[in-house]
């Protein structure tokens, strides 16, 4: 379950969940921070993030509130009302 999803490149959105129950990522500009646990899914426990402006950007990646593994490796991204908000691919781009 650990590892990064989304991709590093320049203002693209991703999510790292990292051994000691943290998660960090980007929402294309912001830096988002907080818990995860592995459930059915995997929850994200207190999401935050900075709040700076940046025109242009969608920061859907922001209301994640699940992320759901799927057969290819990539992780769909849900918001509290289980709306899927976008997929991130594993380790590579997003779709």
């Amino acid at each position: 379950m650990l590892g990064l999803w989304g991709s590093k490149d320049h203002r693209q959105p991703w999510l790292e969940l990292l051994h000691d129950g943290r998660v960090v990522g980007l929402d294309g500009c912001n830096r988002l921070f907080g818990q995860w646990a592995e459930a059915a899914d995997v929850d994200f426990i207190a999401l935050g993030g900075t709040r700076m402006f940046c025109e242009g950007v969608d920061d859907w990646l922001s209301r994640a509130a699940t992320g759901k593994l799927q057969d290819d490796g990539s992780m769909a991204i849900f918001d509290l009302k289980e709306k899927e908000l976008g997929i991130l691919a594993k380790e590579g781009k997003n779709s």
